[in-house]
């Protein structure tokens, strides 16, 4: 558990460009609601959840 941001956000894309530990590991639009999706099929509730302040750290990474 690390201070990362893997996820791309459209109104806020340089956290994640910063933020994450590697472009190549970040969730898309397209991921989540594949994800989404995915969990609606089967009756799963997916509630998104940004762990703050805590993990916070990586955030400040993309206004550097």
């Amino acid at each position: 558990d690390d201070q990362s941001f893997p996820y791309d956000s459209i109104t806020y894309p340089e956290l994640s460009g910063k933020g994450a530990f590697d472009r190549n590991h970040i969730y898309s639009q397209a991921d989540i609601a594949e994800l989404l999706e995915f969990a609606r099929q089967r009756g799963i509730r997916v509630f998104i959840e940004f762990d703050s302040p805590a993990h916070s750290r990586s955030w400040g990474r993309a206004y550097d």
